[in-house]
């Protein structure tokens, strides 16, 4: 049997493109997901056939996007917190009294997320209870370090009781974005000092453990490589790093890849090899406007409602830096749904099929904004849901990335590609998919273009099985296949942006 190989293999390629496939192996895929943060209360008022389909179109891991991680938002109660869908309760009543119907709305996809087979939960926290805040606020204040022991015992309890319903937490994330307070109360928000990170981490590592529990600890969700890069030496080092399954980081500086590979293998060298994991990006448009339509440019954080594929190919390219100059072994997008549309649908029942600049592109799927009072309970798909589902099925957790060599030296670097290797840790998880490997890659320009895979004397490519393209007017569609030539290449013609999966 041929190696078990998966390609997103990188290209800078014009003419005629290709690429020979190489067995390095590099780092190993921890999972593909998004978050359960704040849709959630409104989704809650849905009736329930169409909340049920959401799970479905999430978490199906055969029909469906197939998220490999879900992030469920563990409240703090949203005291003081002015948004009331981004305030989700908290089953904190005191030290060790809980009220575990809270956060019905939340605890709701929680369940499901188990019951369809997700290899990866995760459990992430904006806020802590009220009474280990420094201002007895869900936002705006610290976590006190005389209560850090408590706060550890909380989420210890939680995971604890969803592991006796049957919802096991794989990870936890103890303290997202703690480099902001989010003083303005728009959200939940808790400032947790560098100085206090290291005794969290490694203090609810060992309540963890000594709770029998396999849940692992992921830390800090950094906002941005430059506080990243500030705050990591304070708190981490490979002492630390025993106690951390993920060194983790979002990207909303949109740093360049050259940026993103020396800061985040000096967070890694910090940690004493901790992987690196990218979890969580949204909302963003062209840092120069002249680039408005390229979705290779260089971006910036933006409101802006994009639907289309323009917005699907810029997801992917931040999810190929994200692996191939970061080498991060995990990629979360933001959030899972949105009604951030930028547009009244009962004025334009079609304003959310457009660009609107208004919006958001936070969600992979939205809903109406005014859904209360229209009585409008439509979802909509974007191109990013669409994209992100090659990722998913293309890139398994166990798979291994390895490395590929371009074939020809040319101007035109419209090509996006990498690669992974399945080996027998792979197996262990119902979403490796059962052939010897697959090729993803991505033609993000606007013109149709031809690639041609081959390969060295250690690995061979075979005739591929299946195709699967997202492009301007297909979504997840099946396509023929190419054809293995005589001398072992496979050459794929791609229409115009899109993003393709190949199983052999």
């Amino acid at each position: 049997m041929a190696a078990r190989l998966l390609i997103f293999v990188s290209l800078l390629l014009s003419g005629v493109h290709g690429a020979q496939i190489t067995t390095t192996t590099l780092q190993t895929i921890h999972g593909i997901g998004a978050s359960g943060a704040w849709w959630v209360n409104q989704l809650s008022l849905y009736p329930n056939d169409v909340r049920h389909n959401v799970s479905e179109l999430l978490f199906n891991q055969n029909t469906g996007l197939g998220l490999t991680d879900y992030r469920y938002n563990l409240g703090g109660g949203g005291v003081g917190v002015t948004t009331w869908d981004r305030a989700p309760e908290t089953p904190y009543v005191s030290h060790g009294v809980y009220n575990w119907s809270a956060d019905a709305a939340g605890t709701y996809y929680l369940r499901e997320a188990a019951r369809q087979g997700v290899p990866v939960i995760t459990l992430f926290v904006n806020s802590a209870p009220t009474t280990m805040t420094s201002n007895n606020q869900s936002c705006g204040g610290d976590l006190v370090t005389d209560r850090i022991p408590a706060y550890v015992q909380y989420l210890t309890d939680v995971i604890s009781h969803w592991k006796s319903e049957g919802v096991e937490f794989t990870h936890v994330s103890p303290m997202n974005e703690p480099d902001d307070s989010f003083g303005s109360c728009s959200q939940e928000g808790m400032q947790v000092v560098p100085g206090q990170r290291a005794e969290v981490v490694t203090t609810l590592a060992a309540s963890l453990k000594a709770a029998g529990l396999s849940t692992r600890v992921i830390a800090d969700e950094s906002v941005d490589t430059t506080n990243y890069n500030n705050d990591e030496p304070v708190w981490l080092n490979a002492t630390v790093g025993e106690s951390l399954a993920g060194n983790c980081h979002h990207l909303y500086s949109f740093a360049s890849a050259a940026t993103q590979q020396e800061v985040f293998e000096y967070g890694r060298n910090l940690s004493g090899g901790v992987p690196t994991w990218f979890t969580e990006i949204c909302c963003y448009n062209a840092a120069n406007l002249n680039e408005s339509d390229d979705p290779l440019a260089a971006l910036t954080f933006s409101s802006q409602y994009d639907p289309t594929m323009l917005s699907g190919l810029r997801m992917a390219h931040l999810a190929w830096q994200s692996f191939t100059y970061a080498e991060d072994s995990h990629w979360d997008w933001w959030t899972a749904l949105s009604n951030e549309i930028g547009c009244t649908l009962s004025s334009n029942a079609t304003c959310w099929d457009d660009i609107q600049s208004g919006g958001e592109d936070d969600g992979l799927i939205y809903y109406d904004p005014d859904y209360d009072s229209t009585e409008n309970y439509d979802i909509k798909l974007t191109k990013r849901y669409s994209v992100l589902k090659h990722f998913t099925k293309g890139a398994p957790v166990g798979a291994i990335r390895r490395a590929v060599t371009p074939e020809s030296d040319t101007t035109d670097d419209a090509w996006r590609v990498l690669a992974f290797d399945y080996d027998s840790a792979c197996e262990q998880y119902s979403t490796c998919a059962q052939v010897p490997y697959s090729v993803v890659a991505m033609n993000a320009q606007w013109n149709a273009s031809t690639i041609t895979l081959t390969s060295n004397g250690t690995f061979a490519l075979t005739q591929p099985i299946a195709m699967y393209r997202t492009s301007v007017t297909e979504d997840y569609a099946e396509a023929e296949v190419p054809t293995l030539s005589a001398n072992g290449s496979l050459v794929i013609d791609a229409p115009e942006m899109s993003i393709f999966t190949l199983f052999f």
